[in-house]
């Protein structure tokens, strides 16, 4: 890795354009690298149905400009039904070959799904817990031989909002090439660690960053506009100075939000470059 942090743009921020499109869009708004949307569908790259001669043009389109592949963020999160487990774990392990494909060191997991909801239903937290370590870790072990690593990201929804909770299923994943998504955003929903205590506890595991700003105006239920960074309520400057103190120097992404709220944000062209301009320099 490199001894600098290094800057890229999330697919998430340009719907409705193309791999290509966001790679060249990316290029020029100054960032270093992308991380994709992998999914099956409203996605630029769809894991299921792409051909390994599709990956090749992608690839070849990003080192033309440059550009690095820093994370693949799939959604597919569900090791505890019976009947989802193959296939997610069959999918995240296609995901990593994939990213093996294309030179990109990580894709993002979910750590799981919460108990009992419609995911999880009737389902103890006990059960729900050990089911996803052991379907991360057989993914790892596969990724791990294809050389890519796991990011699990702390994120509403799953079992690994907080980053105690997400320290936790990495250590009882217990595989070298397993760390965590930092998305400071939702740890300070989570209410369990706040500002640079968070960076110092999540540092040993740390291995790629997400950034979002939003107004929360309440926590349970949710109710947040997105921003854009510096505009919002999240309290993003202690988290960046201590990210700066520990040396991280990995990327930092901006998970720009257009994709799920595309009335509350400006286009990526102005939106995102804000972003990237806004973190770079409290970053250097």
């Amino acid at each position: 890795m490199s001894n600098r942090i290094k800057f890229a743009g999330h697919t998430m921020g340009a719907p409705g354009r193309d791999i290509y499109q966001c790679l060249d869009l990316f290029h020029r708004i100054g960032y270093d690298g992308i991380e994709v949307r992998v999914h099956t569908k409203d996605a630029q790259i769809n894991s299921e149905t792409i051909t390994g001669d599709e990956v090749k043009k992608i690839g070849a389109a990003a080192k033309k400009l440059n550009m690095e592949f820093a994370c693949l963020t799939s959604y597919y999160k569900d090791y505890t039904d019976p009947d989802a487990r193959p296939e997610t774990i069959k999918q995240l392990k296609h995901v990593a070959e994939i990213a093996s494909e294309l030179e990109c060191p990580l894709i993002r997991c979910y750590g799981g799904v919460e108990p009992f909801t419609k995911a999880a239903q009737k389902t103890w937290f006990s059960d729900v817990w050990t089911t996803s370590v052991s379907g991360i870790r057989e993914v790892a072990e596969y990724a791990g031989k294809l050389g890519v690593g796991i990011v699990i990201e702390t994120h509403v929804g799953s079992l690994t909002m907080s980053v105690r909770d997400t320290v936790r299923i990495i250590q009882d994943v217990g595989m070298s090439n397993v760390g965590m998504l930092f998305d400071y955003a939702w740890v300070e929903t989570a209410g369990v660690e706040h500002g640079a205590e968070a960076v110092r506890a999540a540092a040993p595991y740390i291995r790629h960053v997400h950034i979002k700003d939003w107004s929360m105006t309440n926590r349970f239920p949710l109710a947040k506009r997105s921003q854009l960074m510096g505009e919002g309520t999240v309290d993003w400057l202690p988290v960046l100075a201590e990210l700066g103190r520990i040396g991280y120097s990995g990327y930092v992404c901006d998970e720009y939000e257009k994709f799920w709220y595309p009335e509350e944000l400006p286009e990526p062209e102005i939106g995102m470059k804000h972003n990237l301009e806004f973190v770079r320099s409290r970053l250097g």
